[in-house]
């Protein structure tokens, strides 16, 4: 592309008074590479030069979904006459677009749209988005070509040409039109000034102009540099600090290296070559067995070799804020605040050696002096041995460390000692003592990683063994876990109504159990109590129990050991029928028949009368 010095040059040409020319000028870039905030510094610094009665010297309009020529003119008539109510605005838009007629008998119509043209007059046309134009290319190509050859008029065209090169008649009517076409962008630096101004300078200003030369850089690291994706990161940037831990505020380096990861990913996300599962995967630890050596270099490894190779400035490893977090800020626009606290509060640039977890610290080891390397160690294998580490996600930190330090040099538990076996029998025990969390997420997602940092040693299968024996484990752990919910629950929705969406929303840990099996232990007799009351169906309950079960045997199939268990509950509920009086009897037999038709749709399976 053109330097904005070598456009604004011909345009100093193009547009010199004394310059007589029948062309228009198109300046062709990508969406987002800048072209109309150049145009307008251009065109404003120039008009700072003209008398103030001349000012601007220039007028806009964007063709962004517009579909008539009178919506041009409608835009560049309220420029002309900034004064007019919006209404007459259109009326004389609309006149000028060929309908003077029309309003032929309204008072002072011809003389306004006089005074249109001779607004016009030496005024410089700006024609923006001529890509995104409901119009045929070619009619709006003729429509601004009588501006050019009939009024004589300056006019500059925007356009990313490669999305409308291809449109029928396109090349022919340019060739009437445009005499100069350049490719160019703004200034990264002069864009920056200008988004920089909207940002909160207490908050996230100061950092982004104290980075400004990495962040530029990581900016045009892109192979899609985009302003407009620039400034939404930007906002996102600001969003996150504003709402998570103030102490990452008062951390230089920390800022830096969240503001850089997010410049790099998100203009990777924003630009379509990361989407949000890959994004989420992204790699955070530099100890897998894909990283370490050259040989056998998976996809995602030689996908992630390039962004770091374009990206010098990112740090990587380690990141501040998680990919997996960053992803759903990208694509959905949340913020789980609580979750990436969790997070903040462990990470050493963020709350420093001093009360971060010994498994925290070597995970990024390489960032540790001697002395702190070992006194973690210490601290890291005095856990181990005092069986207090009880989180599935942490147990798994533990064993990637210990592979990846013994790949090192450094067996951690001993030159003889299996890392299989020690962590087999150190689960084992916390079974034996109940101490084992229950906890899903350190198994999401492939089994990748968890508290927002991947495994170490991930690929190995040494590893991957641990992570089998432990998703059984924590099964288990899950499987009395609920038993005992299952000991209270039909009291509990006994209780309110209110309890009945626990039976299909998310989140154990607050009580709710979609997708988690529990009701095979509960007895049909008990729970057929709350659904036939009175001799009346209770319908609510009935729905809450269809959702559970919606769409269960088209996805995972999380709730199969609960297929047998409606069986015996239908079987229950039709003994109670059986021992009602009409009319009540075959109305409840209507009504069960058809919410186990629908709970059957959920589960693919017909629950027959027994």
């Amino acid at each position: 592309m053109a330097s904005t010095n070598e456009a604004a040059r011909f345009l100093d040409y193009y547009l010199d008074d004394s310059m007589e020319s029948e062309y228009a000028v198109m300046l062709s870039a990508p969406w987002g590479a800048g072209k109309t905030h150049f145009i307008k510094s251009y065109l404003d610094a120039r008009a700072a030069r003209l008398p103030l009665e001349e000012q601007p010297g220039y007028l806009y309009a964007s063709l962004y979904g517009v579909a008539s020529v009178g919506a041009i003119h409608d835009q560049f008539f309220a420029q002309a006459h900034p004064l007019l109510s919006s209404k007459a605005s259109r009326i004389i838009g609309s006149a000028l677009s060929g309908a003077i007629e029309k309003f032929g008998g309204m008072k002072g119509t011809d003389r306004l749209a006089k005074d249109m043209l001779l607004k016009l007059d030496g005024k410089i046309l700006v024609i923006d988005d001529l890509e995104r134009c409901s119009m045929k290319v070619p009619d709006i190509l003729g429509f601004i070509n009588s501006f050019v050859e009939h009024e004589k008029l300056k006019v500059i065209i925007l356009a990313n040409e490669e999305e409308i090169s291809e449109k029928e008649g396109y090349e022919r009517q340019k060739e009437k039109l445009v005499g100069k076409t350049i490719q160019v962008k703004a200034d990264p630096s002069e864009v920056l000034d200008k988004l920089t101004a909207r940002l909160k300078p207490h908050l996230v200003g100061e950092v982004v102009i104290r980075e400004r030369t990495a962040l530029l850089a990581t900016f045009n690291g892109s192979t899609h540099p985009n302003y407009r994706n620039l400034r939404a990161i930007l906002e996102d940037f600001e969003r996150l600090v504003e709402a998570v831990d103030v102490r990452l505020r008062d951390k230089p380096e920390a800022m830096k290296q969240l503001l850089l990861y997010m410049i790099a990913t998100g203009g990777e996300s924003r630009s379509g070559a990361l989407d949000k599962e890959a994004l989420r995967l992204l790699r955070t630890s530099q100890f897998s067995t894909g990283l370490l050596s050259n040989k056998d270099r998976s996809p995602v490894d030689k996908q992630f070799d390039q962004l770091k190779s374009r990206y010098p400035e990112v740090k990587w490893t380690d990141p501040i804020v998680s990919p997996e977090h960053l992803s759903e800020l990208f694509f959905t626009g949340k913020i789980d605040v609580d979750k990436i606290n969790e997070s903040l509060a462990r990470h050493p640039e963020v709350a420093g050696h001093k009360d971060i977890p010994a498994w925290r610290l070597l995970w990024d080891w390489t960032r540790l002096p001697k002395s702190e390397y070992g006194k973690a160690k210490t601290a890291f294998l005095s856990q181990l041995n005092e069986r207090s580490m009880v989180n599935p996600g942490i147990i798994l930190h533990a064993a990637g460390i210990v592979i990846s330090l013994r790949q090192f040099g450094d067996p951690v538990l001993g030159e003889d000692c299996s890392v299989e076996q020690y962590f087999s029998d150190y689960v084992s025990c916390l079974l034996e003592l109940n101490t084992l969390e229950a906890d899903t997420g350190a198994f999401g997602f492939g089994g990748t990683g968890a508290f927002g940092l991947g495994y170490s040693s991930s690929d190995t299968p040494e590893f991957q063994a641990i992570l089998n024996m432990m998703k059984n484990a924590s099964d288990e752990v899950l499987r009395r876990q609920m038993q005992a919910v299952a000991r209270g629950y039909v009291e509990r929705l006994a209780v309110s109504t209110d309890n009945y969406s626990s039976l299909y929303e998310y989140g154990v840990q607050d009580g709710n159990y979609a997708a988690t099996p529990f009701l095979q232990s509960i007895d049909v007799k008990e729970f057929a109590k709350l659904l036939i009351i009175e001799s009346c169906s209770n319908d609510q309950l009935f729905a809450s129990l269809i959702k559970r079960y919606e769409n269960d045997f088209n996805g995972q199939k999380a709730l199969a050991d609960e297929y047998d268990w409606t069986d015996s509950l239908k079987a229950e509920l039709l003994r109670i029928i059986n021992t009602e009086t009409a009319p009540f009897a075959k109305l409840l037999k209507m009504r069960v028949d058809y919410f186990f038709g629908k709970i059957g749709e959920g589960i693919g399976r017909t629950i027959a009368d027994p």
